[in-house]
């Protein structure tokens, strides 16, 4: 066994997770294989593995909790013959004697943003 290998066993825990992180960090820098950057250390490629695993390990996923409201148009009224309702939440009702005119402002302004 090598003394680096020997070096990092004897330091605990911490001194592992050091060790290891140093040698991947290196060696993504190498731009050599993971077989020969552990053959030119002296390590353990099944360690290496392990280790490189750790350290690369996606966080866990996490579930938010939401709240869904469910949208409920305003009620029929008499005498509306047409509802136009939009993305953005706006709501016309258009009665049987509506200006034309004054609909086709309305919806200009509603489709400019505002």
């Amino acid at each position: 066994m090598s003394k680096e290998i020997k070096d990092h066993q004897e330091i605990g825990p911490a001194g592992k997770h050091r060790f290891w992180q140093a040698h991947i960090e290196t060696w993504k820098q190498s731009g050599i294989n993971q077989s020969a950057y552990c053959r030119g250390k002296s390590l353990s490629l099944r360690s290496f593995g392990y280790w490189k695993k750790k350290f690369f390990r996606k966080p866990p996923l996490t579930f938010v909790p939401v709240t869904i409201k469910r949208f409920l148009p305003p009620a029929y009224q008499p005498g509306t013959s047409l509802r136009l309702l939009t993305y953005s939440g706006y709501g016309i009702e258009i009665g049987d004697g509506f200006n034309p005119e004054t609909l086709r402002k309305l919806l200009e302004t509603l489709a400019g943003g505002i």
